[in-house]
């Protein structure tokens, strides 16, 4: 993303072209992760992230399933169980919380 972008926008484009989603519908909570200089290494400046969260139908899914073996879903607590492997850190409270109805809609900080 180039300095100006917007996340949602760039979000969206990704979507359309990679997976072929014409209009994502996005949930009403998302995350937010704005790092420190210093504190990403790969980078070596400050980064900032946004986790969307899109609803998809089950062909959708199943399509973009089949792009690849590294596309696949999981259930909840496939997710709980894999929290180590995801990041940045708080995506599976973010989900979780929004899948069982219990994080409030808008920003939720990610650490």
């Amino acid at each position: 993303m180039t300095t100006n972008a917007s996340f949602l926008e760039s979000a969206t484009r990704f979507l359309q072209e990679r997976f072929e989603l014409a209009a994502p519908r996005y949930g009403s909570v998302y995350g937010i992760r704005q790092s420190r200089t210093g504190e990403n290494w790969e980078f070596d400046r400050a980064t900032a992230t946004r986790v969307f969260i899109v609803h998809i139908s089950d062909d959708e899914g199943s399509a973009i399933e089949n792009q690849s073996v590294a596309h696949t879903r999981w259930s909840i607590e496939e997710l709980r169980k894999r929290r180590r492997e995801i990041s940045p850190e708080g995506i599976v409270l973010l989900v979780t919380g929004y899948v069982e109805g219990w994080i409030p809609d808008g920003p939720i900080t990610l650490h």
